[in-house]
């Protein structure tokens, strides 16, 4: 498995909460601004080839689903942070976002 781009995560985080969608009902999920559609089309496109999604055929359009759940994909990532920001450590990095927790209570 390989990470995300900030847009590839945007457009996955959103086909995981529709489970199946078309280019475009993964727009409407996005807040105002929405992303212009050829943009999404091309995303969808790079994470079909590199084997996150997946399509099926629907009329003269296709349906995207994920092949990657979101659990996999979120204990792929954490261990990549934790190896990358935290050496290893799970204590540190639990430090970490204790720490951080109490600054945001602070503020």
């Amino acid at each position: 498995m390989q990470r995300l781009t900030p847009a590839e995560e945007q457009v996955m985080l959103r086909l995981w909460g529709l489970n199946e969608a078309t280019v475009q009902e993964i727009i409407n999920f996005y807040p105002l601004p929405k992303p212009a559609y050829n943009t999404t089309s091309t995303i969808v496109r790079i994470l079909e080839r590199k084997g996150f999604i997946k399509h099926r055929k629907k009329g003269k359009g296709y349906i995207y689903l994920p092949k990657i759940s979101k659990t996999e994909y979120r204990d792929y990532a954490s261990n990549w942070l934790l190896e990358n920001y935290f050496d290893c450590s799970n204590s540190d990095a639990i430090a970490y976002f204790q720490k951080a927790k109490q600054l945001d209570e602070l503020l």
